[in-house]
């Protein structure tokens, strides 16, 4: 004969409700009973790693407070035991007898100390000051903002590189009538680190191209060249072509040659296409005439010259003819 009984019950492990055909069925599935009995066996381990860990706790303040009673009963303490009285580590217990000259007594390889000395040494200390909190400094309000159209058009970059650069520079900006603002002061600041300069400013151009021909550099001399002394750039809007400043390429590339013959080291690095240690290491090798003038080092050009070459010294006769700024 079938048992006919439906009961309808709640799950106690998902709350569904479910139709039982016993009166002490509590689960409305296998899963839901597996399940129910692995919580109920994790909740058993963690309460009682949990009891283990309090019990364990409460034994180690019975053991401290059974040492600090045997501190407090003794006249004389290892360090070990100050520590414990005073509550800090070992380490600060040889800090403090350094610094308040706490007396101890040394009975072999072990140090001993008076704990009534050690009690009137903390209560003659001075009481320390609490540090006062530093002053919120006061943010600079902006005024003076630039458009993205405006800085386009001043350094010559494109509105995705413009975004990027704030991005990464965190150059403050604002919102007007739906339109991006940058700080000015912000942005001049970042691309006169680069070297960049006012289009305005500056007049006719070198390509890379030109830089190679006239003072025989390769590409990649061109960009360390350029990038060390900052030489100002800008971008031609049609070609994506890098140019030049043609003005600061030629003061530095023309390396001026003092009276006695005899040239900085910076003015060296740029005519001979070379950085600081290799004009130091020939100068030693060779035995290339230098001297002292003022803060700087001063080496004979000649004596650079048998070592490097002619270099590029004589550059006002090349008739290479320069871009044009936009205007």
């Amino acid at each position: 004969m079938g048992n006919k009984v439906r009961i309808e019950r709640i799950c106690e492990f998902c709350g569904k409700t479910f139709i039982a055909k016993t009166c002490k069925t509590r689960f409305c599935c296998k899963a839901c009973n597996d399940k129910y009995y692995k919580e109920l066996i994790r909740s058993d381990r963690y309460n009682a790693v949990t009891k283990e860990v309090k019990e364990e706790k409460k034994k180690r303040i019975r053991l401290a407070v059974d040492e600090l009673e045997v501190i407090q009963a003794r006249e004389f303490i290892s360090l070990k035991q100050l520590a414990i009285y005073l509550g800090v580590s070992r380490k600060s217990i040889y800090t403090y007898m350094r610094i308040y000259e706490i007396p101890f007594s040394q009975i072999g390889s072990r140090i001993i100390v008076k704990r009534k000395e050690v009690e009137m040494v903390m209560m003659n200390l001075k009481s320390v000051k609490t540090m006062q909190e530093r002053p919120i400094k006061s943010t600079k309000t902006i005024t003076d903002f630039y458009s993205a159209k405006e800085i386009e058009e001043k350094y010559q970059i494109s509105y995705s590189r413009l975004y990027v650069i704030a991005k990464e520079n965190n150059i403050p900006s604002a919102t007007l009538s739906g339109k991006r603002l940058f700080s000015m002061e912000h942005i001049d600041r970042y691309f006169r680190k680069l070297g960049y300069k006012e289009a305005e400013e500056i007049t006719e151009w070198y390509t890379i191209e030109q830089i190679q021909k006239i003072y025989k550099m390769t590409v990649k001399a061109v960009h360390s060249f350029t990038s060390r002394y900052k030489i100002p750039k800008k971008k031609e809007k049609t070609g994506n072509t890098t140019l030049y400043s043609k003005k600061h390429v030629d003061e530095i590339k023309n390396a001026r040659i003092g009276e006695d013959g005899y040239i900085t080291v910076p003015e060296a690095c740029a005519l001979f296409n070379v950085d600081r240690d290799t004009i130091y290491n020939r100068c030693k090798w060779y035995n290339i005439p230098k001297k002292t003038k003022g803060k700087n080092v001063i080496i004979s050009i000649e004596g650079l010259r048998k070592v490097f070459g002619t270099g590029n010294i004589a550059i006002n006769n090349v008739n290479e003819p320069a871009i044009a700024a936009h205007e």
